[in-house]
């Protein structure tokens, strides 16, 4: 996206963008049977727990970046590691219910967050690892992303994991 098209874009139309996102994510986490969510479908792939807790962990992160931009004190963003975080934090330990509560309300807060900018605010830029020179619109994109990635790995972990289950149960 143009830097003249993130200009045109106001708040509420950013946001109105990153709920429909998230509505997508919440339907597939939402309708996860429990029973499966800490099941893997490989050694390496992260179970649904683990990915609504990626899912927290991510969201928590840009909140930090935001702020951080708005008040000046961070401008470099590093790439998480998130396979280190999920072994670390111990994501496939945690309550999956309780981790759908806080990313609802962890969204609450992005979109106070939001909300609070001014216009200028959302212009100041950062430069990430990955992604380089960011405003707040990009990183607003980038959790827009995000949220139908995630969406979609749980469609296939549920897949993936269900499909071992009805195997081994026959």
């Amino acid at each position: 996206m143009s830097q003249q098209t993130e200009r045109a874009r106001r708040p509420e139309e950013i946001l109105a963008a990153l709920n429909k996102s998230f509505q997508v994510f919440l339907e597939e986490a939402e309708s996860y049977p429990r029973e499966l969510a800490q099941s893997k479908p490989s050694s390496k792939a992260f179970s649904a727990t683990e990915i609504l807790y990626h899912m927290l962990d991510v969201e928590r992160l840009w909140q930090t970046r935001i702020r951080g931009l708005i008040d000046g004190t961070i401008i470099h963003f590093q790439q998480m590691n998130p396979d280190a975080l999920a072994i670390e934090r111990r994501y496939n330990e945690k309550e999956y219910d309780r981790g759908l509560t806080d990313l609802r309300q962890s969204r609450t807060e992005t979109h106070a967050i939001i909300r609070s900018l001014k216009p200028r605010e959302l212009e100041l830029t950062g430069i990430h690892s990955k992604y380089g020179e960011m405003n707040v619109v990009r990183m607003l994109e980038i959790l827009e992303e995000h949220d139908h990635t995630h969406a979609a790995q749980l469609r296939r972990t549920l897949s993936q994991v269900g499909h071992t289950k009805a195997t081994t149960t026959q």
